[in-house]
């Protein structure tokens, strides 16, 4: 099963029920949000710009989690540039965040529903609030043995340490777009440490 297959289960899983994460639940938001743009990465509308696999949210607890997706993450360079784009998306989404853009992006993705991944179902109204809490979030289907050891190291260290790991890789496009990401960004965005699991730990 590869990406492509894995989200499009995954949508068609939490358009009808909720996920549970760390005993809360949580509902489905939207999936590819793009940014700067906030719509929806769809082949029929606009697909041209970064975006973050899936959107959930707490009403409960005024939170969201912004959900990156790997298949297989194989090796540490490849978990590195997963932390770093499960990093960026969120600090944009943090950093662009409104109750408008949201509101529209969810209703953007429904209006796909006949045609994406997911298909077209009923949906509860989702109230969302100002100033929520965002945590970021990487799944695969495997990591690493050594995945979670790694990842917590990663959450400790400043961003000009994260800076010096990226630079003993050949960069992707994932670990240029981190290096981008200024001081003040890193210090005003990132106010949480990622969380990695496997999908059948979390879901």
């Amino acid at each position: 099963m590869n990406e492509w297959d894995l989200q499009k289960k995954l949508t068609k899983r939490f358009r009808t029920e909720n996920l549970n994460f760390r005993n809360s639940e949580f509902k489905l938001v939207c999936r590819e949000l793009m940014f700067p743009s906030w719509r929806i990465n769809d082949k029929y509308s606009k697909w041209n710009e970064t975006s973050v696999d899936f959107i959930f949210y707490s009403e409960a607890e005024n939170k969201f989690l912004c959900i990156e997706l790997k298949n297989k993450i194989k090796n540490r360079k490849e978990l590195l540039s997963a932390y770093c784009q499960t990093t960026d998306r969120t600090l944009k989404f943090v950093k662009e965040f409104s109750v408008e853009k949201i509101e529209k992006a969810r209703i953007e993705c429904l209006k796909f529903a006949k045609i994406e991944r997911g298909g077209n179902i009923e949906t509860e109204t989702i109230k969302f609030r100002d100033n929520p809490q965002t945590e970021r979030v990487l799944l695969a289907h495997t990591f690493p043995e050594d995945y979670q050891k790694v990842i917590e190291n990663w959450n400790q260290l400043k961003q000009n340490e994260i800076f010096s790991l990226i630079d003993k890789y050949t960069a992707n496009n994932e670990l240029k777009r981190f290096k981008k990401i200024d001081k003040t960004e890193w210090e005003q965005y990132i106010q949480s440490e990622l969380i990695a699991d496997t999908i059948k730990n979390l879901l």
